[in-house]
């Protein structure tokens, strides 16, 4: 992890990441908050994540309380809502559901997650860079992410970002990135209540 203070953009490398075993799959925590949080005690606000399904057919982990933002990032599947709907998803589709549905899938995928408790909104929205463009990032929410899911690019002139990096940009700063490849980037927003916006400082 790259970074000076909290108000200047911090970089997240794929270096030391906690990789977790679950029933069909693994899944790798990206980033977390608080930052002491665990996601075994279910005690964050939010959670980012990627996750392999390697089972052809799975059924998902109940989460009481938390919203699901999940994005295919590789192959495709078909996501069963139990007495909701059915959603196929190829890659960079998305679904937003509850932890508290009973979901299940049928397809081997590597996917994007972006878990949120209660009263915390959040969004992903997946951008295409070809080579030698620049992508412009402002940011205008509590949390500001951006994660490179395949290909290479730098910012402030000579930092490189390689595949599976993220950048938290702080709220009302601005980045511009540079495409060395195409790359294929993941936006995250994540907006807090209000009265949790005192806890910023300490992330």
């Amino acid at each position: 992890m790259k970074h000076s203070n909290n108000l200047q953009i911090v970089q997240f490398t794929a270096k030391n990441r906690t990789t977790i075993k679950w029933a069909s799959g693994t899944s790798t925590e990206i980033f977390i908050f608080p930052n002491k949080a665990s996601f075994a005690e279910r005690n964050f606000m939010f959670r980012i994540s990627t996750a392999t399904v390697e089972a052809e057919e799975s059924t998902f982990t109940h989460f009481a309380g938390i919203t699901r933002h999940l994005m295919i990032l590789k192959g495709e599947m078909e996501l069963k809502h139990e007495t909701q709907y059915t959603k196929h998803l190829k890659a960079f589709d998305q679904d937003t559901f509850s932890g508290e549905w009973n979901t299940s899938s049928i397809g081997r995928v590597t996917d994007f997650n972006l878990m949120l408790q209660n009263g915390i909104k959040g969004s992903l929205t997946h951008q295409f860079i070809t080579k030698g463009e620049k992508l412009s990032i402002q940011s205008n929410s509590d949390f500001s992410f951006v994660f490179l899911a395949k290909g290479t690019a730098t910012y402030k002139a000579d930092e490189k970002i390689d595949t599976n990096d993220l950048l938290r940009i702080p709220n009302g700063m601005s980045c511009l990135i540079q495409s060395v490849t195409d790359c294929d980037w993941i936006i995250i927003k994540v907006f807090l209540n209000a009265n949790q916006e005192s806890v910023l400082p300490n992330c």
